[in-house]
């Protein structure tokens, strides 16, 4: 299981309104309505708000006395209930509509994130509805009553039950990418643009689309062909408006800075599916296929090369923080579509399923660092957010792993004294069972990187253990 998560998350809305909304809504001037939204961690598109506030104030009217002898008590302030109609829109929006519905189903304080009243600590007051259609493809609605509540919590525990280790660890990735849409509003969050900072949008997204060039250069065709639009996107860069009265600007950058890593994920093969390829995918005799291996070494290099770039702006900007921020924020992008393209890799043995964790884990922890040196430099917006959602998609991906390691067989190491033939070792190793002969063979050679398999050892040889 692999694919890519929201790559527009915020704003995307507005870009299917016209193509997948039926009959009920059109692109224009409604789409500029559209407001950001976040409760729980989920991000949304907010189109209608309500809220009533007020005195509780009971009247008193007496019989057979004027209506000018009545009486009032004030028993103080209420906040009545907010009641919000929301949108998820994107490729993504049955997984985003899922972690809305286990928001929901959540006891306790939320943080509601709205576009006119700011940061608010809210309740679920009554059972919310989320509504798919087929007349809206693409697009999940939602309908929730929640009710302000500022009263301090008791803090729950740190770990919760995780019934679906992959379908959990998709989820927190994605809220990696809520996340930056966040920051990166909050960053270009002015009215008019500094011309600082606009030079170090346009520089930062200039040298990021030379770094996939130089990346994708030597990929497979597939690849290739997967990301060149997305290519094309970066290239053009983003045109700073003259009023930034919106998230369109913000918005436009995450999505250029998202493009290239989800559309390599989006590249890449099922090899069961892949019976008929495009002439010029064909190699020889065979279709080139693009596996989620060669993905991912991809992405675990271009997030430490445009990690590098942000560094190096840093050190010449008279916006240090801000151009350290949106290296984070490119490089959490690319975290969360690694994160993705998890469930795409097979692994032979817990031993190769670990090593490809440590790397997964490592791009994790460099990216940590990256937030505590923004913070450090003085970013002028909050990254605890951020912060926090990578800290749990660390969590889900070890948790991923762990699970998968107890069915994968273990990697053991055979002394062999003298040279022998690899195919009396497999025999060896196999023991009674011969259907796993070919496997333990084919591993053995391509594990040990024996150049002759008739000339194994001397020395330790690393083979699987038989799966019984």
């Amino acid at each position: 299981m692999s694919g890519t998560l929201s790559t527009l998350g915020l704003g995307s809305f507005a870009n299917v309104l016209s193509g997948a909304a039926g009959g009920n809504l059109v692109s224009g001037e409604l789409s500029r309505l559209l407001g950001t939204a976040a409760l729980g961690g989920v991000t949304f598109d907010i189109i209608d708000s309500r809220e009533a506030a007020g005195r509780r104030v009971s009247r008193f009217l007496f019989p057979n006395r004027p209506v000018e002898d009545q009486k009032f008590q004030d028993f103080g302030t209420i906040d009545q209930p907010i009641r919000i109609t929301g949108y998820l829109a994107g490729d993504d929006y049955v997984l985003r509509a899922d972690r809305m519905r286990k928001v929901l189903l959540k006891a306790g304080r939320q943080t509601l994130v709205h576009p006119w009243w700011g940061r608010l600590k809210v309740r679920v007051l009554e059972p919310g509805e989320i509504q798919f259609s087929a007349t809206r493809l693409r697009i999940a609605q939602f309908q929730v009553t929640l009710v302000r509540d500022p009263e301090p919590s008791a803090t729950g525990g740190l770990l919760q039950r995780i019934t679906d280790t992959l379908t959990n660890l998709l989820e927190q990735a994605d809220a990696i990418v809520d996340d930056v849409t966040l920051t990166v509003q909050a960053v270009l969050a002015p009215l008019a643009i500094p011309l600082a900072l606009s030079g170090v949008v346009g520089s930062f997204l200039s040298q990021a689309s030379g770094v996939w060039d130089a990346l994708t250069a030597s990929a497979p065709q597939p690849l290739q062909t997967g990301v060149l639009q997305a290519r094309a996107v970066l290239a053009a860069g983003v045109s700073v408006p003259s009023s930034n009265g919106d998230t369109a600007y913000a918005d436009a950058v995450t999505a250029a800075l998202a493009a290239v890593p989800a559309a390599a994920v989006t590249a890449i093969t099922d090899p069961s599916l892949s019976v008929v390829a495009p002439a010029q995918q064909i190699t020889g005799d065979a279709a080139e296929i693009v596996d989620a291996t060669t993905v991912m070494a991809l992405l675990l290099s271009a997030a430490v090369q445009i990690g590098a770039v942000a560094d190096t702006l840093s050190n010449t900007s008279t916006v240090p923080a801000e151009a350290l921020t949106l290296g984070v924020a490119a490089r959490a992008l690319i975290v969360s579509q690694m994160l993705g393209a998890w469930g795409g890799l097979e692994f032979v043995s817990g031993a190769d399923a670990v090593a490809a964790r440590d790397q997964l884990i490592a791009a994790i922890d460099a990216l940590k660092t990256d937030l505590e040196n923004a913070a450090s430099a003085g970013s002028s917006v909050s990254l605890s957010g951020l912060w926090g959602s990578v800290q749990s998609a660390r969590m889900a991906l070890v948790a991923d792993c762990s699970s998968q390691v107890g069915r994968l067989p273990r990697v053991v190491a055979v002394p062999v004294a003298a040279t022998v033939s690899g195919w009396a070792l497999a025999y060896a190793v196999a023991g009674d069972d011969v259907s796993q002969v070919q496997g333990i063979f084919d591993d053995l050679i391509s594990r040990n990187a024996i150049g002759h398999p008739a000339l194994v050892g001397p020395g330790d040889i690393q083979v699987l253990e038989q799966s019984t």
